[in-house]
């Protein structure tokens, strides 16, 4: 049986994450309603993000030790989406130098999780927006607002578009409805409903969303945690 050094703080950081998430989930759907982002949301969101920060650090840490892999610069390994295999070699070589030979299987793990593979992405997005918060007080976020077109049929299709990136002619139908090209709208009928919505969002960067990116890390990071532990 290893002894983590560092395993005890992570469970901790872990049990704060997911207290703080719900927190932050709170407040955020408050700010939506008030079209404000308040400062203590993102005071939350930019402590939320270090905790979740740390217990990667706090892991990679331990794969080091326990590989017995010492470097100066030892960093959780995350490339972009754009990315592949060569790319995560070279992020390991410099951060964990030797891995692949001394710990194969968390090598390969490590490998698996990367942004570039389907399911993964959003672990890029973390690495970005922690990336940022690190060079400023807080993390800059900023909010959005999305018309969205949703035709229903009562027969069970469903049409969803944004009338900003589509322009319908004459003559078009959609689930059976008429589009009338003045209004960019599907006349009723007694089979179609159509609905306009509003999307709101707060995102960071301009491109991330927050909250959905902030759940995954609630989610998977406690997975990503267990499974690395089970390999050392």
């Amino acid at each position: 049986m290893n002894n983590y050094s560092r395993k005890q703080d992570i469970d901790a950081l872990i049990v704060e994450i997911q207290s703080q998430y719900g927190e932050i989930e709170s407040l955020y759907n408050a700010s939506l309603r008030e079209k404000e982002i308040k400062s203590d949301l993102k005071i939350k969101i930019k402590n939320y993000l270090e905790n979740a920060h740390s217990i990667l650090q706090y892991c990679v840490h331990d794969i080091a030790d326990v590989s017995g892999i010492s470097t100066k610069k030892i960093y959780f390994p995350i490339v972009g989406k754009e990315k592949n295999k060569n790319s995560f070699d070279g992020s390991v070589g410099s951060n964990l130098p030797g891995l692949e030979s001394k710990n194969k299987k968390v090598f390969d793990y490590l490998e698996s999780i990367q942004p570039y593979h389907a399911g993964y992405e959003w672990l890029a997005d973390f690495a970005t927006v922690t990336n940022d918060s690190k060079h400023s007080q807080l993390t800059p976020q900023t909010r959005t607002e999305t018309e969205r077109i949703t035709s229903s049929h009562s027969g069970g299709g469903e049409v969803s578009w944004n009338p900003s990136a589509v322009k319908f002619e004459s003559g078009v139908f959609i689930n059976g409805a008429l589009v009338n090209p003045l209004t960019q709208m599907p006349v009723p009928t007694p089979e179609t409903t159509v609905t306009k919505q509003i999307w709101i969002d707060f995102r960071f960067n301009d491109s991330i969303s927050a909250l959905p990116l902030l759940k995954k890390i609630h989610n998977e990071v406690p997975k990503i945690i267990e499974e690395i532990y089970k390999l050392l």
